[in-house]
């Protein structure tokens, strides 16, 4: 897939701060099952490809709360390991979404996440970009709130 410097490299990309290593982040992202933990609006899981997060692999879970649940699926479309995730939502009836997720090291031994959710397909993907990024920036910023607090309280592996 393609890189999409729009996204990644906007002012309206949400930009999080950790102490949480590159591999501590990584290491919540990898693990599927806790994608509801920390992606606002997933209520619960409902299975996680045993190849998560490998091209292709795809999490179901669902959206809502009860009586007002959607089933979706989330499918991996490009993983450069504890660099960057890029994922196509596939939230029904709404449409797609694309969310790229980037990991930089700081001088600090912490690490800078990056988040962009754009919508693709019929009929979202028809919204300008600039104005779906900036419509996911509240949610994102609370996903990549939640994202680094699980991550900071992540036992860093040896070689971290």
């Amino acid at each position: 897939m393609p890189e999409h410097p729009g996204e990644v490299d906007s002012s309206l990309v949400v930009r999080r701060e950790t102490a949480a290593s590159r591999a501590q982040v990584w290491a919540v992202i990898a693990d599927g099952w806790t994608y509801s933990q920390w992606v606002v609006g997933n209520s619960r899981m409902r299975a996680v490809d045993a190849h998560w997060p490998q091209v292709g692999a795809t999490i179901r879970h669902s959206v809502g709360i009860w009586p007002l649940v959607l089933d979706d699926v989330t499918v991996v479309l490009e993983c450069r390991p504890l660099e960057r995730l890029v994922l196509l939502a596939k939230g029904r009836p709404l449409g797609k979404a694309r969310i790229t997720l980037r990991l930089l090291d700081l001088d600090d031994g912490g690490c800078r996440i990056e988040m962009a959710e754009v919508p693709v397909g019929i009929p979202m993907g028809w919204v300008p970009k600039r104005l779906a990024l900036a419509a996911a920036v509240p949610r994102n910023r609370e996903c990549t709130w939640r994202l680094a607090a699980l991550a900071e309280r992540r036992v860093p592996e040896a070689g971290d």
